[in-house]
């Protein structure tokens, strides 16, 4: 299985994955970027520490953007583009900038494999993909410059803190535990495309963009390829879905919206202290109705040896070294498995009550000889709660993630930028 930990790195070539998009040939064929609007014909953009983005660089980007999420590029939806697509351009210069201070490169071959698995996820042929893109009046270049920046700054960001970032056994304890206690709440099946904005006035102008968004997915825009263009979240990589959701793992403003909503629906932009989010709700969910079960390991001595079963319990093995510490003691050792504790016997879920996971029975009286009971573990009978390695992924995910984002808010804020 892949975690999220291996799609974040590769989060930022996944960005254009969703798209019916091909390999790169050769010889591409040529591509008429003649614009509708003469507003975009020519000119300056903005300047990014001395480098020039044109009219023409943005214009291009934003049918990218539109051609990606599966939205028709008239003008007017170009029009509402334009925005996004130069901050777009904006951040790119600085990656690449950044890329040539660390001596960071990328080479073309890497660019054009990055394509050719574009081409391979969407079944279509090099021809196609140009085809397409020229149909659109995109110039490929302009994916090669998005797909060059975005490796660079993925390597940068992975030299950087891949090394330094550290999830502790407390974290991925902390995380479970809240997820068993918020189980028995309503949970929700969601999509999110989130938005960073971490001061007041990014806010305002994000907010506008997201109404963008939001009127885009109405108009027939597919969202995973739109978290994929737009989302500044881990899940951007995989469409933006988030699965089953408990309200813990979301900001109380999200929950207030969310617990008056009926799915399927979309959410109107949603501010929250550091960003903006929308979200597709897919589905709800009644929390569990309270069942239980238990992961049960029983050791039993058929010649009634309680000093060794005495011994064993003071010994206090873990659960994986039950099977061996018991056979050393001349005891047989027989796994239970999970149970729901209504099947039990009202002599084990007895002996067991109030035992915590991890914990031992005091001896007991069986057909087969006096026993303990090992309680590996309790939970909720039902209820799908993600692996310790699944939580891991997702805080690394969400550290690298803030990181990046904090670093390149810090390029934008210490460079040069003028926007005409």
């Amino acid at each position: 299985m892949i975690g999220i930990r291996e799609v974040v790195t590769a989060a930022a070539v996944a960005i254009m994955s969703g798209t019916a998009y091909a390999q790169t040939p050769s010889n591409p064929p040529a591509v008429d970027t003649t614009e509708t609007s003469a507003q975009l014909l020519g000119g300056v953009a903005a300047v990014v520490n001395d480098q020039v983005i044109s009219l023409s660089d943005v214009a291009q980007r934003a049918r990218l953007l539109l051609v990606t999420i599966g939205v028709p590029a008239t003008e007017e939806n170009l029009q509402q583009a334009l925005p996004r697509a130069l901050e777009e351009l904006i951040e790119e210069r600085l990656q690449i900038q950044k890329a040539t201070e660390y001596e960071v490169e990328v080479s073309d071959e890497e660019v054009e494999a990055n394509i050719r698995n574009m081409a391979a996820q969407n079944n279509a042929s090099i021809e196609q993909f140009y085809q397409q893109l020229a149909q659109s009046g995109i110039n490929p270049d302009t994916l090669r410059s998005q797909i060059r920046a975005e490796t660079a700054w993925r390597r940068i960001m992975s030299g950087l803190y891949s090394s330094r970032i550290r999830i502790s056994d407390v974290q991925i304890d902390g995380m479970l535990n809240r997820l068993k206690a918020s189980a028995s709440e309503e949970r929700y099946q969601l999509a999110e495309i989130f938005l960073y904005a971490p001061t007041e006035q990014d806010k305002q102008q994000l907010v506008q963009g997201a109404n963008v968004i939001t009127e885009q997915l109405r108009q027939g825009a597919r969202f995973e390829l739109a978290a994929q263009q737009y989302s500044n979240s881990p899940t951007a990589a995989v469409g933006g879905d988030l699965g089953w959701v408990s309200p813990a793992e979301l900001d109380p403003e999200v929950q207030t919206v969310l617990q008056s909503l009926d799915p399927p629906a979309l959410t109107a932009p949603i501010v929250v202290e550091d960003g903006v989010y929308i979200y597709a709700l897919r589905g709800k969910q009644d929390g569990f109705d309270g069942a239980r079960d238990v992961d049960l390991r029983q050791v039993v001595s058929p010649e009634g040896n309680r000093a060794a079963l005495n011994s064993l319990s003071l010994d206090a093995p873990s659960c994986d070294a039950i099977e061996a510490t018991a056979a050393d003691e001349g005891l047989i050792y027989a796994p239970m498995g999970r149970i729901p504790e209504s099947a039990l016997t009202e002599d084990i879920r007895g002996a067991i009550q109030g035992i915590p996971s991890g914990g031992v029975s005091d001896i007991i009286d069986t057909p087969a000889g006096p026993a303990l009971l090992f309680v590996c573990d309790r939970g909720q009978a039902g209820v799908d709660l993600p692996t310790a390695e699944q939580i891991e992924d997702r805080l690394y995910s969400q550290q690298i993630t803030m990181l990046s984002q904090r670093d390149l808010r810090d390029l934008k804020r210490e460079a040069t930028i003028i926007r005409r």
